[in-house]
């Protein structure tokens, strides 16, 4: 009977072993790894390409009023012309590259509650999720 409880024992510290380290790894590893997928899903890209091409057709309307109103006017050249941005497309290549490195610092609080207990993940769970004082 000894024997078998030691057994018994064993087994059971094996398997809160592979928990520790199941939950280490979800909340250092899991969640970003799932927030990555969302961030690379075919949804989320289709939801961000559907409001950048909203996005650009209203710009691309309000462009041909400004240029049609323009053309009536004194300008020479379309830099004189009031709202042109001769730097948007470095911003929207600067935009596109955050886009590209997007990085969620509040994953790093998440991972920092590794050696912490259920009770106490679960009461950072509740709290707001930008809180700046987000600690455990």
């Amino acid at each position: 009977m000894l024997i078998r409880c030691e057994c018994d024992m064993i087994e059971s510290y094996a398997q809160l072993s592979e928990l520790k380290l199941t939950k280490q790894w979800f909340l250092t590893d899991g969640i970003a790894w799932v927030v990555k997928l969302v961030h690379q899903s075919p949804e989320l890209e289709r939801v961000v390409a559907d409001l950048v091409n909203s996005v650009n057709a209203v710009g691309a309307n309000e462009g041909i009023k400004h240029g049609f109103e323009a053309a009536k006017g004194p300008a020479r050249s379309f830099e004189e012309v009031p709202g042109y941005d001769g730097d948007a497309q470095d911003k929207l290549n600067v935009a596109v590259k955050a886009f590209e490195d997007f990085n969620i610092s509040v994953l790093g609080k998440v991972a920092d509650l590794v050696d912490e207990p259920l009770s106490v993940i679960k009461q950072q769970s509740e709290l707001p999720i930008v809180k700046e004082d987000f600690e455990a």
